[in-house]
């Protein structure tokens, strides 16, 4: 980078000169990607709070999904024998309901990611979607007695 040299002995970028003619105040390059952050502002380290979730939030998350997808397999395992004897379907009606209804299962997700993302949060589409699960099985348990 050469400089240009200024009437007081100090030098600009520019033309001539070198960097030894400039103060450092002169050649500071201002990064505007840069936070600044000044004593009280939002941006100050030390008064960031910290996110609820995070990997403490896993755990729990990880548990729900096991649990989930141990409530549907054993779901699917069963339902086969209750559309055959409660339902008297054939077994292959029967099975087209239940592929009908593990497509149904395996596309909510998209969807529940959707809504995670656009509107509401993936913590509260978690619980919201915990619940419903939840909801669903007590009623097709009260369901079959």
């Amino acid at each position: 980078m050469v400089l240009e040299d200024r009437k007081d002995g100090s030098s600009l970028p520019g033309r001539s000169g070198s960097f030894s003619k400039s103060s450092p105040s002169e050649l500071d390059v201002v990064d505007p990607y840069k936070r600044i952050s000044s004593p009280g502002s939002i941006l100050d380290a030390e008064k960031v709070e910290k996110k609820p979730g995070g990997w403490r939030a896993v755990s729990f998350i990880l548990g729900n999904e096991t649990l989930e997808r141990l409530g549907s397999i054993g779901l699917l395992a069963n339902f086969m024998v209750y559309l055959t004897k409660v339902f008297h379907l054939e077994q292959v009606d029967a099975a087209n309901v239940i592929n009908i209804w593990s497509g149904f299962t395996n596309l909510t997700p998209l969807v529940g990611a959707y809504i995670s993302d656009t509107y509401v949060g993936r913590f509260k589409t978690i619980a919201f979607a915990s619940f419903a699960t939840l909801l669903v099985r007590i009623i097709f348990f009260y369901l079959t007695y």
